[in-house]
């Protein structure tokens, strides 16, 4: 990789400025799967930001998954699950879909007890807003959010609750809705919650689960994984 394809940063968010610029310089090829990126205080002054704009930066692309820390070792663009033959215009999709991957199965892991909880442990209200939620006809990435929160809160453990929506803040940064293969998705997604919104107001543990993996399991079809 050449240490000099980094440009002056120029913008009102600095930090978006660099990430983009990153994001562009993988595409084209000019940094592939691997590369360990300069040391932070060379790049900070090739591409004229400050290092704590660097720094937010590097915490965005670690975020999606793109870049990769470790103590003593620099950063480097991570190769995980990337073949070689791909075209560097798909390098940044193909490392997104491996964070996607990564964070659907943990998601499932924690979603199905929580389902099963909250099926023992739900209100009238905390089902009331359940079927609020998903009985309209509103597929918007928001709404997709506000129910699996709902679902963590009528388990009526917080730390539920932030563990969902930490994990679905992920999702959002990696664009995970960008990835779906077809424009039905997000109504098959919305018709899943209403089958799993159901099982929880039938106060069926078993029914939950069964609902919410099947939920997962599409959507990780849905992404292509």
């Amino acid at each position: 990789m050449d240490q000099r394809i980094f440009e002056p940063i120029k913008g009102a968010r600095l930090y978006e400025s660099v990430v983009s610029q990153i994001l562009e310089l993988i595409s084209r090829g000019e940094i592939p799967p691997g590369a360990q990126l300069p040391p932070e205080r060379e790049l900070a002054d090739q591409l004229g930001v400050s290092r704590n704009v660097l720094r937010e930066a590097f915490r965005v692309l670690e975020v999606r998954g793109i870049v990769h820390s470790r103590a003593g070792g620099g950063r480097t663009v991570r190769p995980d699950n990337v073949c070689a033959a791909l075209p560097a215009e798909g390098v940044v999709l193909r490392l997104e879909q491996a964070v996607i991957s990564d964070v659907l199965e943990s998601r499932e892991l924690l979603e199905v007890q929580v389902a099963r909880l909250a099926a023992v442990r739900a209100s009238d209200e905390h089902i009331q807003a359940l079927r609020r939620i998903c009985d309209g006809d509103d597929t918007s990435w928001a709404a997709n959010v506000a129910f699996h929160t709902a679902v963590a809160a009528a388990t009526g453990n917080f730390m539920l609750e932030r563990l969902i929506r930490l994990q679905m803040d992920l999702l959002d940064h990696t664009h995970q809705r960008d990835h779906y293969r077809s424009p039905n998705d997000a109504l098959r997604g919305l018709n899943e919650h209403r089958a799993i919104a159901n099982a929880i107001a039938a106060r069926d543990p078993d029914a939950a689960e069964t609902t919410v993996r099947y939920h997962f399991r599409n959507t990780r079809t849905a992404v292509g994984q």
